[in-house]
């Protein structure tokens, strides 16, 4: 049976080939219970943060593509505090119906994901995130598969505040993250800054307006990051009615 101790004393045995704690993490999840992907997200009351760790490209692309619409299974599992997933996310698409995630669902079919799991991290009531496990064929996890699921959840809230090296009690803030933690947030705040800026210039508020960047960004095929710097650079303007590139 896999334990959290027996995780981190691997991923520690491992960190030699400098790789961030987060992504090693992610990787060793993803070989043991032979998975798909692994990421690794950071969240907390005021919603996501940033994609911390991944075990590779697929796993990355995902968690991005959750921040960009809004929606999945990593954002679900941080918000309700509980363990969610589909055990065959082709069924979520049956008869045409889009029942949980209607975009996500088929982005991760497109992946060549047919199965997740996704772990919420928290401790004493504080929400740091969620551990995504993708599969690449649908099935449910057994209870052996469980336990590890459980056990690596618990891993990544010691790593998490590991890297942090401050109490459970105190909530994540960008200003004071790790290295490894605080670079993908402050890329974050680009699109927290263009979403003020085109609430301004299109005279709507903040939730549309971020709803305006992912809508470009999903009719675009581009990532909400990129958009997000051509609207604050000038490149683009977003208007409510349309999108237009100048």
């Amino acid at each position: 049976m896999t334990t959290t101790t027996q995780i981190l004393a691997a991923i520690r045995a491992r960190h030699r080939d400098g790789k961030p704690l987060t992504d090693q993490l992610c990787i060793d999840c993803a070989q043991s219970l032979r998975l798909a992907g692994v990421g690794m997200t950071l969240m907390n009351a005021a919603g996501h943060q940033a994609v911390v760790g991944t075990s590779g490209a697929v796993a990355s692309r995902l968690e991005e593509i959750q921040f960009d619409l809004g929606e999945g299974p990593s954002l679900d599992a941080s918000r309700c505090d509980r363990t969610v997933g589909s055990d065959d996310l082709g069924d979520e698409l049956k008869d045409g119906v889009l029942l949980r995630w209607p975009a996500f669902a088929p982005a991760a079919l497109a992946a060549g994901i047919n199965a997740v799991t996704a772990v919420p991290l928290s401790v004493g009531g504080v929400r740091l995130g969620s551990l995504s496990m993708y599969r690449s064929a649908p099935g449910r996890f057994d209870v052996q598969q469980q336990t590890a699921a459980q056990a690596y959840g618990g891993a990544a809230v010691v790593v998490l505040l590991h890297l942090q090296d401050r109490t459970p009690s105190v909530d994540l803030t960008r200003d004071t993250l790790h290295p490894d933690l605080g670079a993908p947030v402050a890329h974050r705040a680009e699109i927290h800054q263009a979403t003020g800026f085109l609430s301004v210039k299109a005279s709507v508020g903040m939730t549309e307006a971020l709803l305006l960047l992912r809508a470009h960004a999903f009719a675009a095929d581009r990532s909400l990051l990129d958009v997000a710097r051509d609207v604050l650079a000038g490149r683009l303007r977003i208007h409510p009615e349309e999108s237009e590139d100048d």
